[in-house]
Formats: structure tokens, sequence, C-alpha cells
């Protein structure tokens, strides 16, 4: 952490005046987005807000935009990612391999903060198609349970504050960010070093109530202006905002109730970056936010919910149509009744005359089938997706032979790849941030802990690894400062998020063994012209259990690498000689064995 340096680039007031200029400044540049986000959460939320639909009776929504984001977002966030951490600053494959286990055992398995891991990516896939744009904040965390190690926390999209005149994060020298903390947690700073100014934050918040309820309708998102009543605090409590501005060198927390500085530091990251990463829906040259599918698709969700609404209004009028009275003709007003067998009092000796049903035109709900369709199609062409409800004669994309439905499969596939490919480059830059967190922030010795099929792949994919390896308590040791100075990057493998086809991918293990039944020799060819070789049986085994092919390193292997076999042979007997010396039998084994374990709470560091 860098120390204090209030003063070194500009007087306390001067800086004060900064933050509040910066922040009015993006206030204003996001005036007219905040009345979209509106919009775009109504669409999300099923509300109706068109004014053809508010109007009418039957006050129904068709939640088809909605529904095609969050089907996209599960199918291209549908698992965490597979990838490799690299070193950046030399060549040091048993660092990058121990990286990758402290990565994959210890910080995504514990950086939950808000949700775990794979929720959040799926928040900021989905969020991001509906604002165009969406935020996150990735930064070093010491939790209660012992965890001590980065994490990332979704950012409320009113809460961001970008540099006015840039195009991007990468683009941006600054950016606020808007938080929210109650009076404990300035209380809680009193002893942390770095910041400043806390007793007279205390003092002069202890005669407020907090401003988060004052918060105004543009700072609130709709599910929380219209779900949930204002808050209304204890006297003296409530939450307090912050404004942080995150430099590329220096970090600044601003109290605006107190009007104190908290924080004034050199950027503890210590690498010239913003703790920001942002995954665009479509990114755009003249707006920081982007484009998303909420605001391309909005026009064709409106005019679905006019016409389910005005066809409903019309079918039940036409089951129960206006009536043409003849007061002159009716000897009591007051026997008017509407319902089965009810008797009306009229005069005179005709009756054709006294009252009548008006006759309707149904050319409007007539077209309602055609009408539906061609938005329904437009909609669908927006996402590629499919839906075979639209029919050919509506959109010739929308056909159900065989070599249609492929197509259209081919055109959903091309929409989600576009989507797939600003969500790994958020991946890219997060994770990556994360990794070089641990490479200079490990405060002490990381301890995983691996048993079983685990120790099979210790020796199986990382040999190197053994001299940190206690064959006899079955851990693994990480030592504090064993990544200093070096610089890492993350290397997500390419559509490694997305739905597996198990069917498709089931074809192709088949075809792989077909392969090799009627090739044989090719096994021989690769070991001695690739220096790998096949693991027949674990294709056989996949094909067995219906299992994908995700993991393929374990199928394909390098020659050099130690048999499976003779790995287990060497595990249960490492297993066994552990509980003999513990004194304990074979079978204490329980069957859920946790992998990693956190740094002790109380541990120093």
């Amino acid at each position: 952490m860098g120390g204090i340096f209030i003063g070194d680039f500009m007087k306390n007031e001067d800086l004060k005046e900064q933050i509040l200029g910066r922040y009015d400044a993006a206030e204003n540049y996001l005036v007219n987005k905040r009345d979209k986000w509106d919009e775009y959460e109504d669409l999300f939320h099923n509300v109706l807000s068109d004014d053809v639909s508010g109007n009418t009776k039957s006050q129904m929504f068709d939640p088809v935009l909605a529904t095609m984001a969050i089907e996209r977002s599960a199918r291209v966030m549908a698992q965490l990612p597979v990838g490799k951490v690299r070193g950046l600053s030399y060549d040091d494959v048993v660092s990058e391999k121990l990286m990758n286990m402290v990565l994959e055992r210890y910080v995504i398995p514990n950086a939950n903060s808000q949700f775990d891991m794979l929720t959040k990516f799926r928040m900021v896939d989905l969020y991001s198609n509906l604002y165009g744009n969406f935020f996150t904040f990735v930064d070093w965390v010491v939790k209660d349970n012992g965890y001590i190690g980065p994490d990332v926390w979704l950012l409320p999209i009113r809460d961001v504050f970008p540099q006015v005149g840039a195009v991007s994060i990468d683009d941006s020298d600054y950016i606020i960010i808007r938080t929210w903390k109650p009076k404990s947690y300035f209380e809680a700073l009193k002893d942390k070093k770095n910041f400043i100014n806390i007793k007279e934050t205390l003092t002069a918040i202890d005669d407020h109530d907090g401003d988060k309820q004052d918060k105004g309708a543009r700072d609130k998102s709709r599910r929380e202006d219209s779900a949930y009543p204002d808050p209304i605090p204890a006297n003296k409590s409530g939450y307090f905002s912050i404004l942080s501005m995150y430099e590329k060198d220096r970090w600044v927390d601003y109290v605006p109730v107190a009007k104190q500085i908290i924080r004034d530091t050199k950027n503890p990251h210590d690498n010239e970056e913003l703790p920001v990463t942002c995954k665009h829906s479509i990114p755009l040259i003249d707006d920081f936010m982007g484009m998303g599918d909420f605001e391309r698709g909005k026009t064709e969700q409106y005019a679905l919910n006019s016409l389910w609404n005005l066809y409903m209004d019309a079918v039940k009028i036409s089951i129960f149509p206006p009536t043409l009275v003849n007061k002159d003709m009716i000897a009591d007003v007051n026997s008017i009744k509407w319902g089965p067998a009810e008797k009306w009092l009229i005069r005179g000796p005709s009756t054709s005359n006294a009252a009548q049903v008006l006759n309707l035109t149904p050319q409007g709900t007539s077209t309602f089938n055609n009408v539906y369709q061609a938005l329904r199609g437009s909609m669908q062409n927006q996402f590629g997706t499919t839906f075979t409800d639209v029919s050919a004669s509506t959109d010739t994309l929308m056909g159900k032979t065989p070599q249609a439905l492929k197509m259209q499969q081919s055109r959903e596939g091309s929409r989600d790849n576009s989507d797939k490919f600003y969500m790994e480059r958020y991946l890219k830059d997060t994770l990556g941030k994360m990794v070089n967190l641990i490479a200079k922030k490990q405060p002490k010795q990381l301890t995983l802990r691996l048993f079983g099929e685990e120790i099979e792949e210790l020796f199986t994919n990382y040999p190197e690894l053994v001299d940190v390896y206690n064959e006899n308590k079955g851990i693994l040791k990480v030592g504090k400062g064993r990544f200093r100075n070096i610089l890492f990057d993350y290397e997500i493998v390419s559509g490694s998020t997305y739905q597996a086809d198990k069917d498709a991918q089931q074809e192709n293990l088949i075809s792989i063994l077909r392969l090799f039944q009627k090739s044989p020799d090719l096994m021989q060819v690769l070991q001695q012209n690739e220096g790998k070789r096949i693991l027949l049986s674990e294709i056989i085994k996949r094909v067995m259990i219906g299992a994908s092919i995700q993991d393929w390193d374990k199928i394909m292997v390098d020659n050099n690498a130690p048999n499976p076999q003779d790995v287990k042979s060497q595990a249960t007997q490492m297993l066994t000689q552990s509980l003999q010396e513990a004194g304990l039998p074979q079978e204490s084994i329980p069957p859920e064995l946790i992998n990693q374990i956190p740094p002790e709470p109380n541990a120093s560091y």
C-alpha cells in the first residue's frame, strides 16, 4: 500500500472541488441515459410503459425481449471459464501452474462477495445486454472466514461516473464510483492506515440520518423505486455515500455529508491501471455506455405489448358487444339489467327497435396472427434466436425443414459468438487483474488440500510440483512471495463458458473412436511424430456416462506424462500410508473432501 500524500499534488480543498466537479460533469453527461435505463428496466421487469398499453384494460405484457436476453446469458455464460495463467515477465512454468491451482482451487471458490463467481459473471453478461455495458470492481478483501485474496464486486450502473469525453475504460484517466456505507464502516477505519479524518467524519455524520434514503428517482433503479418503500432509518443511522475517485496512480475517497476526504493514497495495486472492468454488449465509438439489446428491441417490444392488449380488449368487446337501446321504447329504464334470462319492460307491439347489438367488423382481430408473427420474427432476427412458432411465410428465415433449422442455429450461434467475444475479453481482463493481485499482495503461505483424484490430477498435469507437495498429509503449500516480481496474464480457452451441446460432443467422441478403429496406426503416428498419446479408455468412459469433452487434456496427454493407472495406485498407497500413520482405517475417508483451506482467520501476515 502506498503512503498518504495529501498536498503532494494539490491542496485539500482543491482536491474536493476536483472530485465534485468531475462527479457533477459525469452526472450531467448521463442525464439522458438515466431515462433510457428506466425504460429498459421496465421492459426487463415486465412493466407496461408504452402509451397504448397503458390505456387498455387487459394490461398484458409479452416478455419476449427479456426472455431472449436471459436465455442468451445462460448460453454464453453457462459455466466458469477454462483458461491458463501465463507469466509475462519471464518464463517460469512451475509458477504458472502453481498460480493456476491457486486461482482454481483457492480464489474462485472463495471470491464470493455479493454472489458466487459464476452467478456474478452471468449477471454481468445479462445486465450488459440490458444497459449496453456493465461494470465490476476488482480489489483485495480480508474476510471473517479466513479468506484473504482478490474479489470482484458488481457495480450498480447508476453508481458509476465515467470520465466525460472518454470512450472506454481503457481510454479513461479516472473513474468515480459511489458506494453506500453505514456508520460502523467508518468506525472500523479508525485504526486502518492510509485513512484520515475519520474522527472528523464520525463527528459530522453523528448529526445526520444518512443520505441513502434521500436518493432521488434518477439515482434509483426502477425495481428499487417501485417495489420497495423509501427506507426510514433509525435516528442518526442509515447509509452514507462515499465518492471514490480512482486514477491510475491514485485513489481518493470523499464523504459528501461530512465534507471530508478519508483516503488519499497511491494506487495500492501498483499497476497503473483502473480497478474497474467493463463488459460491453455492443461498443460504440461515440458513447461510453455502448448499446444493448434492449435499446435495439424496445420498439418491437412496445408494439407486441400494444398488439396483445388491443387484441384482448377487442376479444372482450366481441364477446360482450355494445348494445344500442331506444329509451323511448323502454317502459322502465331501471328494468334494464345485463345477464341471461333478464326481463326488460318495453312499449308498443314491436320489440325489434327497442335494443340491438352493435355489429363490429372483425377485420382488426383477424390480422392478429400475421402481425404478431411479423413482430416476433423481427425481434428474433435481432437476437438470431429460433422460435418455430414463426412461419416461413412470415419470414423466409423461419422455415421448419432440417436445413432451415440448421441455418437458424448457425445464425443464433453467430450472434452468441459476438456476445461471447466481449464476455471473454471481460473475463480475461478481470481474472488477469485478480491473479496479479495475488502475485503482489499474497500475505502468507497458502495451503491447498488434495485427495483422491486430485492427487492423480496433480501428478498427471503438474509433475513439476512434487517438491511443494506433502504426500503424507495430502497438502500443497504455496509459500509467501512465491510469485513476487512476476507479471501474469490470463489466457481463456475460447468457448469454454458456452453451453455445451452434449449430443454433438458425444457424436464427436464416437467419431474419434471410429477413426482409431479404422486407422489403428494413427496412434503410433501421434506418439512418434507429435509426442502425444490418446487414452481411449477416457473416451470410452465419456461415451458411456454421457460426459462432455471440456477436460480434453485428460484424453490427449504427452508421452512423458505418467500413466493414470500408476498414478492412481501411487495415490492410494500414499493415502493408506497417511491413514496408518494416523492410526485410522482407510474407510474413515469421507466421500466429500474440501479442495482448499483458506488462511486461518487469526493468522498473522
